[in-house]
């Protein structure tokens, strides 16, 4: 027997397909001209003129009411070319002069304070009440977008001081890229330049965000840009490159108790080995200076001294000094990659920062003994992460790190146009 459906058949709503409106389209002063003049002189329909100039019949309505009232208002006959400009009058009237606007952007990029203020704070406070009376959180806004500013994330760069620049300046003469004149890349060849530096990592830690009104390129002008201080980190990736050779890189984990104790033993043994040597070397540079007659052969200061010792640096950061620095990068990493450069017929100079760890005694007196020179330069999940460093390194390409290294000879020559300062991008 057939199965019997008592449910009543429902009726679904038909849904018409939605017509969507034709975007806005301006008519040109002709178009303008002939819709009045053929649906007012002439025997057109505005239904017809619109289908002819792909426009609503509304806009021709509207066309037509405005150009009455406008030759109205200016006494001037309908074919007058002057009612058919394109400034047709419309829309709402500028609130504001060009001189309010100006004085609007000068309060606001007066100094580092104004320039970081949120727009509605600065509305708020008052800050334009000798300008305008009343001002809103928008207008303001469009104020400053339509002068070519927005909220940017402020460069950072580390404070500098008078002696410091004069420094900078004279490190950037003294390795001037120019020879004869600008850009010809006559003078100092940073292409034979070793490369090295690193980069802390802190595992969890949200990094806050400031904006500051500026135009594009001012990220690092004074007023907008924030002096570079580094907290406490736990992992630091270091890597070394040269123009067309990527070199070795290296992770330094953070120091535990045991390591800690282990370089302090191994320091010690290290010590007592320097300055046996030291006696005796001294014992005979001293009967060398007595046959050469020398009168200050007894002198002190060729003894071994207590501060010739080599000691613990600080490891409140990262946990990185001078004898890590050098157990860890420089004899398994730097000198076997130099010496593998000086073979390929090389010059290379190796570049390090000014940490701590690459100035201390140690990494100084390994470096010299191995004949690495230096150029000088002036300041200012950890398992996962450990992957995704070395992958990252391994994908970057050598084009951009040439591309890179070729970018310091202009770095140079903006150091010397500012005179040593750092208010530039790069």
């Amino acid at each position: 027997m057939a199965q019997i459906n008592r449910r009543k058949p429902y009726k679904y709503k038909v849904h018409k397909e939605r017509r969507y409106k034709t975007p806005r389209r301006e008519l040109n002063p002709i178009q303008r001209a002939f819709a009045v003049g053929a649906t007012t002189h002439g025997n057109a329909s505005q239904r017809s003129t619109a289908a002819l100039l792909g426009v609503e019949q509304g806009t021709i309505s509207k066309l037509i009411t405005r150009t009455k009232e406008r030759a109205e208002t200016s006494g001037l006959p309908l074919d007058d070319p002057q009612l058919y400009k394109d400034n047709m009058g419309r829309g709402r009237p500028e609130l504001l002069t060009q001189a309010q606007k100006d004085e609007i952007i000068r309060i606001t990029m007066q100094d580092c304070r104004y320039r970081e203020q949120e727009s509605k704070l600065a509305v708020n406070k008052g800050n334009f009440k000798g300008v305008m009376e009343s001002i809103s959180v928008s207008l303001f806004e469009n104020v400053m977008y339509e002068a070519g500013y927005s909220r940017r994330k402020p460069g950072f760069r580390p404070p500098l001081t008078a002696a410091e620049k004069k420094k900078r300046f004279e490190w950037a003469l003294a390795h001037n890229p120019n020879k004869d004149e600008e850009g010809d890349n006559k003078g100092f060849n940073f292409r034979r330049v070793v490369y090295t530096d690193e980069t802390p990592a802190r595992a969890g830690d949200q990094w806050g965000m400031k904006r500051a009104w500026c135009r594009e390129g001012e990220e690092y002008h004074k007023d907008v840009k924030r002096e570079k201080i580094r907290p406490a980190c736990t992992l630091q990736f270091w890597g070394a490159f040269t123009y067309g050779e990527k070199g070795p890189c290296h992770i330094y984990r953070k120091e535990i108790k045991e390591m800690a104790i282990q370089a302090k033993k191994d320091l010690d043994k290290e010590n007592v080995t320097r300055h046996q040597d030291r006696e005796v070397k001294v014992a005979v540079a001293r009967q060398v200076l007595w046959l050469m007659g020398d009168p200050d052969v007894n002198s002190r200061s060729k003894a071994w001294r207590k501060d010739l010792e080599y000691t613990c640096g600080d490891r409140t950061r990262g946990g990185v000094d001078g004898f890590r620095h050098r157990e860890e990068v420089l004899k398994p990493l730097i000198k076997p990659w130099m010496d593998e450069l000086k073979k390929k017929g090389k010059e290379p100079l190796l570049l390090e920062d000014g940490a701590p760890a690459h100035t201390s005694r140690i990494a100084s007196d390994y470096l010299s003994v191995h004949y690495i020179e230096k150029l000088p330069w002036l300041g200012h999940s950890p398992d996962d992460c450990r992957r995704h460093w070395f992958t990252e390194w391994e994908a970057l390409p050598q084009e951009q790190i040439d591309r890179w290294i070729d970018n310091v000879l202009n770095i140079v020559r903006r150091i010397l146009k500012s005179e040593g300062d750092n208010d530039f991008h790069g």
